[in-house]
């Protein structure tokens, strides 16, 4: 089109709008036509524009006030002036109703402006009531209307009370006097897009006919104009589609465009269909019908330029299709292009629609069009930024546009998205996306590919629009064209949440952490923070170990499924031979457990790449992982599942342990549970070392499978361990069977446990070749000569079943310096003995809680090179567990140097008596006499959990004085109860171990039957497969049922994006101070779809830390807002969130628990730290004997707090604090806060 350089000036609050404008100018004349943006004083105008004409806010739509600020503009521009001089200025108020108004025309003309839109008089015959009039003179259908009040009628003053309620009485009057009662609407001539509109099911009830008036009203803030129309196929299902015919003066485009929208009337997805398309919605001959009632509505209208019929079309109660004509809109319609991209000029050039009203207004006469030959299916979708509901009802989300992500996509033919903050006062529509299709099902997996692939970047709120758009598409009633255009989102899924991008992770998951920091006054030196140079180095080794690829071993080929598990044990029996045994790497797992608080997690995937690396080559033949990693993990806020396959190697196995029935948790689990979760796990192995989770054949995971008692019933032969065993087996899984030392443990019964697990295998069609010791502390009892003996009873009941030597697996801790040289002692033993295959668990050298490796593999024959590697091992493990400083307690003198037992953690420990404000140094004696007394063997999980707990207990029980076993047999024989959860109770009446059990022992069950059986009660309420969503990943499902309450719980909320879980490969963001991770750090982040398929990890730049545009920044200011930005893939993402150091409000300050007044009986503190889950009284309540007052989480478990004798017949007055719900956590108590009132 030629055009001499001309002014356009853009009147429209939507940046949309004006973006549309400037793009369809810009396409067709590049920068030879000036534009100027309208836009409130203060706003940054759109990239592109020449120039801006600024108003007052809230002035849109006051000419006077436009006409004022035009004259200024002419008198700085003097090209402008003269342009408008030489009527060469054209007003272009894009899609708003503006440019549907007479008055507005006439008003733009008179200021010597060029109006592109329909004449005057043809805009008042053709609005909306004037168009229904217009409908019955051609014959065209239109439902049934009653005018309220004419389009010239006076406006009446809605400031005035009085005059508004005679207004809203006189429209109510007139709809009552319908007498009509079915479903209508009412309508203001001057709204749209939902706005001024109201529905009115019962036309016949005021109250609901008062609502509907006083909305449009309201909403138009005038009265001329309105008028009831009454519902389509009312008596039919209600069901309609909307179709929209273009009409350029009295000739119909090609194709008509079929309008989806929300129950508000907001359009959502616009689509084109060529007329030979139709089909899917329409019969043929009503379309044609249809056709050229809209030319003869144009005609009659006089309509000289773009305009836009709109019908419903539906089947009526008997099943005949109808069509009925609702309105004209005068002016170009914001999905367009769905119908103008079907079209073509003779040159083949697409339709660009503000062009042409330019070109109409120039005086140039319409061009000739032909239907296009690319495309007959054209597809306008809205970017909205909100929450749909099933109504569609949208939720709107603030924030600020950075952009668009995602692919080059050929099939997009437009794509606008306007940068900067949304406002939701001008318009909610932030862009659009133009797809072309030939076919509907074509149409439709583009707009699905188009939807999950290509996002807009916003800083501020994520939402789930494109989710549920992509919902729409795929929907199989939607795609077979049954989803009319008044249930768009009735059929579909609506996501809770939005998907988790990249930008929605670094707002919601990563900034927190780098600003508020992670467990942030948790720690043994909770301010010991790791320095710039610890975390520097971490960084640094992270990046060299991730470009080394280690090698490969026939594991690799085995977990891969092209060698068969026999080849790898071949291999690794030939490994073992030739250095004279191997050892496990227990580095993080149990090094972090027992000497940082069990805080491996975070640091598994750098450890396990570091093991590939160098371990392997220093005759490494296998990494642990599990137990309480995966426990604290989830309790820290990480998905248990991502740890497990963080921690699975490339060349080596993962050993995890498991606990028998209780599995990774504390919750003994049924068959019925532990065979799915065994079957998700092995599927969470299988794909992510095939590719696919479906088992196939042996799946390349081996857990020690261990049992605390190494109990087994000798009249039924039950075993909780051999059962675990089997279904691990039947699993497809290879799990590795322990026996737990101790010196009260037969050898005999070692003996017949070996035969059992040799037969165990061999029903399965599978020849054992590994099994393990498993020591949980140390102790005196710990000598070479102790542990051969062991050894060899394990080789000759091999050697009786017919079988070659086992690979016997050793692990103990070391807690004096000695536990090395018992281990390398060992070896020497097997080598005499001409055994080889022994394999005994190390870690780095001083690592100060396992055995030195340096020290241990002595005796092995490795080369010069191996020992170099070793030693590069050695130091960068220590590198990356310097970073675990603020957790370390390895120079702790809590745990003796001959203990037999290394408790929980000695962190935890520590935390632990910290919680009960216990000196830490009494912790241990704690537990020796809870052993003493209650004589569970051994102390490894759960077993060492109930021992801590029974400790704690006797500590914090003023009754018993002094600690002794003594006195708490005596407290115990007269009827003293213990504070101690449920599950320690459980596993007292069980007593699953080969040790005798105390009188002591049954005593305290009897003191205690209400909460026995409470406890006992508990099993019926485990989490079962049926009690989990349908649509769980197998990650999922691991998860729900392996960790039950907690797990299920944190699955249903991995979609909000809470968790931790992709920190959990960022150890340097996740252990640095907060607010000082250093700018051009570098770092990986997990992505999880919760698709099934694979995570992802995403290469992150932290770029550093800002203030937000506008916000204060003085250091007394409570609302400052920092900007975190980040590199990805090139692009710049910024995230903001408040700055936590901003200064608190004085009421905040004093929020949270009070502690209860010390010597007043009637104010109950807690003495068992924790979280309170639920209160099980009521205020008015009577305390009874033995009544549960209230529920905590304490260490990980479930506390019944039982009403004190004293306390029994006091009255509840209050219930202070806040129990867990859904949405939020329960208060958290400390010993001596107030947990409940009470009064006589």
């Amino acid at each position: 089109m030629g055009m001499k350089r001309q002014h356009v000036i853009v009147y429209n609050q939507s940046k949309h709008a004006t973006n549309s404008v400037l793009a369809d100018i810009r396409a067709v004349w590049g920068s030879s036509v000036r534009v100027i943006q309208t836009l409130e004083e203060g706003r940054q105008r759109l990239p592109g524009m020449d120039a801006a004409l600024y108003v007052k806010p809230k002035t849109w739509g006051d000419l006077q006030h436009f006409k004022e600020r035009l004259d200024f503009l002419c008198t700085q521009d003097h090209e402008l002036s003269r342009h408008r001089a030489a009527k060469q200025v054209v007003f272009m108020p894009g899609w708003s109703a503006f440019a549907e108004s007479a008055e507005a025309a006439v008003g733009v003309q008179n200021l010597g402006l060029v109006w592109p839109g329909t004449e005057p008089k043809a805009s008042q015959g053709l609005e909306k009531i004037g168009f229904k009039r217009i409908c019955e003179k051609v014959g065209a259908p239109t439902p049934p209307f009653t005018v309220l009040s004419e389009e010239d009628a006076p406006l009446v003053d809605l400031t005035n009370p009085e005059s508004k309620e005679a207004c809203v009485q006189e429209f109510m009057k007139k709809i009552l006097e319908m007498n009509f009662s079915e479903k209508g609407l009412i309508k203001s001539i001057h709204g749209g897009g939902g706005k001024g509109t109201a529905h009115l099911n019962h036309p016949d009830q005021p109250h609901e006919v008062r609502r509907a008036v006083e909305k449009v009203i309201t909403e138009m803030n005038r009265t001329d104009g309105i008028y009831f129309e009454q519902r389509v196929n009312t008596k039919g299902d209600g069901r309609f589609y909307q179709i929209e015919l273009e009409v350029d003066g009295g000739t119909v485009a090609d194709g008509g465009r079929f309008v989806w929208f929300n129950s508000g009337l907001q359009k959502v997805v616009e689509i084109g269909l060529s007329d030979d398309k139709i089909d899917l919605f329409m019969p043929q001959d009503l379309y044609q019908k249809s056709r050229k009632w809209a030319g003869d509505i144009a005609k009659m209208g006089n309509n000289n330029t773009r305009a836009t019929m709109e019908a419903l079309v539906f089947q009526n109660e008997k099943g005949e299709y109808e069509c009925s004509f609702i309105e004209c809109n005068r002016r170009p319609q914001v999905e367009n292009e769905a119908l103008a991209l079907l079209q073509t000029d003779s040159k083949g050039n697409r339709r660009y629609t503000f062009a042409e009203l330019m070109m109409r207004a120039k005086g140039y006469p319409a061009p000739t069009f032909a239907p296009a030959k690319d495309c007959s299916i054209v597809l306008h979708a809205r970017w909205l930024h909100g929450n749909p509901d099933s109504d569609g009802k949208i939720t709107y989300q603030a924030g600020n546009i950075l952009g668009m992500t995602g692919p080059r996509l050929d099939y997009i033919k437009a794509e606008l998205m306007a940068p900067g903050e949304i406002s939701f006062t001008a318009d909610p529509q932030l862009g659009k996306a133009v797809i072309t299709a030939d076919t509907w099902d074509e149409m439709c997996d583009n707009a699905a590919e188009y939807f999950r692939l290509r996002k807009p970047a916003v800083m501020g709120a994520a939402s789930t629009y494109a989710q549920t758009l992509y919902n729409l598409f795929t929907c199989p009633k939607f795609r077979a064209g049954k989803t009319a255009s008044n249930e768009t989102f009735a059929h579909i899924e609506i996501p809770d949440h939005p998907d988790r991008s990249v930008l929605t992770v670094l707002k919601e998951q990563v900034a927190p952490a780098i600003v508020n920091g992670y467990r942030k006054g948790e720690g043994v030196d909770p301010e010991r923070y790791p320095t710039l140079g610890v975390t520097s180095a971490v960084e640094e080794l992270t990046h060299e170990l991730t470009k080394t690829a280690p090698e490969a071993t026939k594991f690799t080929a085995f977990a891969r499924g092209e060698a068969s598990y026999e080849d790898y044990i071949a291999e690794l029996r030939a490994k073992l031979d030739k250095q004279g045994g191997g050892w496990v790497t227990v580095a993080p797992r149990d090094t972090a457990q027992q000497g940082n608080d069990s805080e491996s997690a975070s640091v598994s995937n750098v450890s396990r790449i570091n093991a590939e690396v160098w371990a392997q080559k220093a005759g490494c033949v296998g990494y642990e992982t599990g137990g309480a990693q995966y426990q604290a993990g989830l309790i820290r806020g990480f998905d248990p599942a991502a740890i497990l396959r963080v921690g699975l190697p490339y060349n080596m196995p993962a050993h995890s342990l498991q606990r028998s029935q209780y599995v990774n948790g504390l919750a003994e689990l049924t068959p019925e549970i532990r065979r799915p979760l065994f079957q998700a796990t092995g599927e969470i192995v299988s794909q992510h070392y095939r590719g696919k989770g479906s088992i196939e054949s042996w799946v390349p995971w081996m857990p020690y499978n261990f049992h605390a008692g190494n109990f087994v019933d000798p009249k039924t032969g039950h075993s909780p361990q051999d059962e675990t065993t089997l279904e691990l087996l039947d699993a497809k899984c290879l799990p590795m069977p322990n026996w737990v030392f101790s010196p009260k443990f037969p050898l005999e019964a070692l003996k017949k446990w070996t035969e059992r697990q040799i037969d165990l295998f061999g029903t399965k069609g599978l020849q054992l070749h590994q099994i393990r010791i498993k020591n949980p502390g140390q102790g005196k009892d710990w000598t070479a000569d102790a542990v051969w003996a062991h050894i060899e009873t394990m080789i000759a009941a091999f050697k009786e079943k017919g079988l070659p030597p086992p690979i016997v697996h050793i692990h103990n801790h070391d807690f004096n310096g000695t536990a090395a040289h018992v281990g390398a002692e060992l070896f020497r033993k097997a080598h005499k003995a001409n055994f080889s295959t022994l394999v005994i668990d190390a870690a780095p050298r001083k690592n100060g809680t396992h055995n030195d490796n340096t020290v241990l593999l002595d005796p092995l024959n490795l080369s010069g090179e191996e020992h170099a590697a070793m030693a590069e091992y050695n130091h960068n493990q220590q590198v990356i567990e310097n970073i675990l400083c603020r957790f370390d307690s390895r120079t702790s003198q809590m745990t003796p140097w001959d203990s037999d037992w290394a408790g929980g953690t000695e962190g935890s420990d520590i935390r632990i008596a910290k919680e009960y404000s216990l000196d830490v140094r009494k912790i241990n004696h704690a537990k020796e006499v809870a052993s003493e007394v209650f004589p569970l063997e051994r102390a490894v999980t759960p077993f060492s959990e109930y021992k801590l707990r029974l400790g704690i207990a006797i500590m914090i029980e003023p009754g018993i004085e002094p600690k002794t076993a003594d006195a708490v047999r005596q407290w115990v024989n007269k009827g003293g109860k213990l504070k101690v959860g449920g599950d320690v109770l459980v596993g007292l009446k069980r007593w699953e171990t080969l040790v005798p059990k105390t009188p002591e022992v049954d005593k305290l069950l009897q003191n205690m039957p209400e909460e026995l059986e409470a406890a006992l009660a508990q099993k019926s309420k485990l989490i079962g497969p049926g009690d989990l969503p349908a649509d769980l990943t197998p990650a999922q499902r691991h998860t729900a049922l392996g960790y039950q309450a907690k797990g299920l719980e944190f699955v249903k909320a991995q979609a909000k994006g809470t968790d931790l879980t992709p920190l959990l490969i960022a150890p340097t963001v996740l252990h640095s101070a907060p607010k000082s991770l250093k700018p051009g750090s570098n770092f990986q982040i997990l992505m999880d779809k919760l698709d099934g398929e694979l995570p992802k990890k995403e290469e992150i730049e932290f770029v550093g830390f800002g203030l937000a545009p506008g916000a204060a920044s003085g250091p007394q200011s409570l609302a400052r807002e920092l900007v975190l930005s980040f590199l990805h893939e090139g692009q710049t993402v910024q995230v903001q969130l408040p700055d936590p150091d901003a200064v608190a409000s004085s009421a905040a300050a004093g929020s949270g628990p009070r502690k209860a007044t010390p010597g007043n009986k009637f104010e109950v503190p807690t003495v068992v730290p924790g979280e309170v889950l639920s209160y099980a009284v009521k205020v008015g309540d009577t305390l009874e004997k033995g009544q549960i007052l209230c529920v905590l989480e304490s260490m990980k478990m479930e506390m019944k707090i039982p009403v004190p004798d004293e306390l029994v017949g006091l009255k509840v007055k209050d219930l202070p604090c806040k129990g867990r719900t859904k949405e939020k956590q329960g208060d958290i108590l400390a010993p001596g806060d107030l947990m409940i009132e009470l009064s006589e």
